[in-house]
């Protein structure tokens, strides 16, 4: 079945989802054993794709009842757990009531997450729980205190998809839209994105072939990759999801932590992506502190790197850091970079 594009939503079929074979086979394994799972992956990713579609494979093998709960919305633990029980409700015994039900009102996280341990030990083999969301539990835990909550949980990590397979998906759309896309200008693409998100190759491939159809052409060029990346994925108009990569960084650390991870986000970027470990000595003395004047302790730099890491901004590398997606390098240095004084060069 010919390979359609997937848009900005999840996807769902075999004319949408495209690989991760694995992975699926994987989830499917640790459902069937009964193993609690927290999936981690930095965004667009494709987690909801792949939890979908894992349900409905579970689903058609009819061993398993599968239920999916989108939390986004919820505005407190009242409102999860209300959810929860509304989409579980099919499901005999799951979740419900009896000495685990969270009191009407209770907001706190803790008890939120103490609700959902306690209903995985005490269920164990008959409910199995898959656990995601855009920015890693684990590191926002650690910062509350509440690791201890998330210990039923087996880690479960979605990598990005390797070159192959990137230049791989691309072929495959660009023959459902009657495109020629010659092996250079695939592999130019994935070289520009550098980390093969998902979502961000099929992106490309959208901007490139509206590019082509405005022009009335159907076969791309290098030049015609240089041209759509530069003008189209990073301008303003491309911006609109990579910015939900700043807003959720403010979302999880607060103002003042926020303001950390943009200075040293922002010093990899204007350093061809790379912040190397003297830079970073340099934020943990506080010699010079976000924007703002307050210097940033040693302790607010790790954390703030343990996260960036974690969700995958960053990597380790020997002598440092760097930025994980190229996408998100060229971005950010486009967004963030013209203004922006280095650490090395303030008094």
């Amino acid at each position: 079945m010919p390979l359609r594009k997937a848009g900005a939503n999840w996807v769902e079929g075999p004319d949408r989802f495209f690989d991760r074979e694995v992975e699926l086979e994987a989830l499917a394994e640790r459902a069937r054993d009964g193993t609690h799972t927290l999936l981690t992956a930095q965004r667009r990713m494709g987690k909801t794709s792949l939890i979908r579609e894992l349900l409905r494979r579970l689903a058609a093998e009819g061993n398993l009842d599968t239920v999916f709960v989108d939390l986004e919305d919820a505005a407190d633990a009242a409102d999860a757990v209300a959810a929860i029980g509304v989409e579980a409700k099919s499901v005999k015994g799951a979740l419900r009531g009896g000495e685990y039900a969270v009191p009407e009102g209770k907001r706190a996280a803790d008890a939120f997450l103490s609700w959902l341990r306690k209903n995985g030990q005490a269920h164990r083999g008959r409910v199995v729980m898959i656990l995601s969301g855009s920015i890693g539990l684990e590191p926002i835990l650690r910062r509350a205190g509440l690791s201890a909550q998330a210990n039923i949980y087996s880690s479960f990590d979605l990598q990005p998809w390797d070159e192959a397979t990137a230049s791989a998906c691309i072929g495959e759309l660009a023959k459902t839209y009657d495109l020629d896309l010659p092996p250079d200008v695939r592999r130019n693409m994935c070289h520009r994105l550098r980390c093969q998100v998902p979502h961000h190759v099929q992106s490309f491939f959208d901007h490139l072939h509206e590019y082509l159809r405005r022009n009335r052409r159907s076969a791309a060029s290098l030049e015609d990759v240089e041209r759509v990346y530069n003008d189209e994925m990073l301008s303003v108009r491309g911006q609109v999801d990579l910015e939900h990569y700043e807003t959720r960084i403010r979302m999880v650390l607060g103002t003042q932590d926020y303001r950390t991870a943009l200075e040293l986000l922002t010093e990899a970027a204007i350093r061809d992506g790379k912040l190397c470990d003297d830079i970073v000595d340099r934020y943990r003395e506080g010699l010079a502190g976000p924007v703002g004047g307050a210097s940033a302790s040693a302790s607010t730099v790790e954390d703030v790197l343990r996260l960036l890491e974690h969700d995958g901004y960053l990597e380790r590398q020997e002598d440092g850091y760097r930025f994980v997606s190229g996408l998100l390098e060229d971005w950010w240095l486009a967004r963030h970079g013209r203004h922006f004084v280095s650490i090395a060069r303030r008094a």
